[in-house]
């Protein structure tokens, strides 16, 4: 059995000495090198001991403020703060809530992607005409 030491790379090498191929004319069993190839998850990517993930949002949360509840790598949901004018692409951080490794421990960033209908009815385009002229927006 391997036991995968915390915060694991890609790349990374464990040796497992006499568990290789058995040696020539009874000399020692050679060593195992085992390394780790770590399949990318769904939701986070890493950056050092950082979290990244993005969570969309909608026009209204993003231009009214909002607040979200946040996934975390331990599977708890954080409460995210998003203040009124927030622009896509924008990282919240959360802190101390990214990969753990000798003591140290990274923080996890969320990235906010703004979703916009694609369609919209002849009443909300309406609206958003009057939005429009109101902040002087050319369209």
């Amino acid at each position: 059995m391997i036991t995968v030491p915390p915060a694991t790379e890609s790349g990374t090498k464990v040796r497992l000495k006499g568990q290789g191929l058995p040696g020539r004319a009874g000399e020692p069993a050679g060593d195992l090198v085992v390394t780790f190839q770590v399949q990318p998850d769904r939701f986070f990517r890493r950056d050092g001991f950082d979290l990244v993930c993005e969570v969309p949002i909608n026009l209204a949360q993003a231009l009214l403020g909002s607040r979200l509840r946040v996934r975390t790598l331990d599977g708890k949901k954080v409460v995210l703060k998003i203040p009124p004018g927030t622009q896509p692409g924008r990282k919240f951080r959360i802190k101390g809530q990214g990969i753990e490794k000798n003591g140290r421990r990274g923080d996890q960033l969320v990235e906010v992607h703004i979703d916009l209908p694609e369609r919209l009815s002849p009443e909300e385009q309406d609206l958003i005409k009057k939005f429009a002229e109101l902040e002087g927006m050319a369209y």
